[in-house]
């Protein structure tokens, strides 16, 4: 798939890009100590920035070490096709990460890659390209699987995870700390500590 990712670093006030450029990955800075005052992308003055801060507190600021799944289901380079189809009826995952023998990430299988390989003689021949045709004949994961996929840094922050999901419409996003796989973030993940700190702002107001 050969698309091309970027994102604009609101910490950093860098882009980073990832996609098919072998070794990109998305990179969030450090932040060390106390979050400062003020916030990349939101004035200190604007209604929003009060709006935003009144809901959420810093709940957009925390970090997604706090939040993501540590036990993870994967796959390694070559596991076989049918082992990934049977992990896909075992678990509700959309996308299965895919390491070498040293744990480091080289791809991700998603749903549409299993869909093309088990309904490809559905589909019209026009539709037929050779990536689905090489797919098809792939007996392993490191054949069929996504390279380069979209990633984030362990310490980066619920905001950064929320305006990948978002903007890229992903469902779960891997994360690596020094090229390894480490966890892997998802949007249910985000959402339940969002309702959770509402819930805990609302019953503190009406106490």
């Amino acid at each position: 798939m050969d698309r091309t990712f970027s994102l604009k670093n609101s910490f950093s006030g860098k882009s980073t890009s990832q996609g098919n450029k072998k070794g990109e990955t998305e990179e969030f800075p450090k932040q060390r100590g106390k979050q400062p005052d003020k916030r990349p992308g939101f004035p200190d003055s604007s209604p929003l920035s009060k709006s935003i801060d009144d809901r959420l507190g810093t709940c957009l600021w925390m970090t997604i070490d706090e939040l993501m799944t540590r036990e993870i289901v994967k796959v390694y380079e070559n596991t076989s096709i049918e082992e990934i189809l049977s992990l896909y009826g075992k678990y509700p995952y959309h996308i299965l990460p895919v390491v070498n023998d040293k744990n480091e990430l080289v791809g991700i299988i998603d749903l549409d890659i299993i869909l093309e390989i088990l309904l490809l003689c559905l589909m019209p021949r026009e539709k037929h390209t050779l990536t689905t045709a090489i797919r098809s004949l792939g007996a392993t994961a490191k054949e069929i699987m996504i390279t380069h996929p979209i990633t984030i840094s362990l310490n980066a922050t619920l905001k950064n995870a929320s305006d990948l999901m978002i903007k890229y419409r992903l469902d779960r996003i891997c994360v690596i700390e020094d090229g390894k796989l480490v966890g892997v973030i998802s949007k249910r993940n985000l959402i339940e500590e969002i309702c959770k700190r509402r819930k805990e702002k609302l019953k503190g107001e009406t106490d």
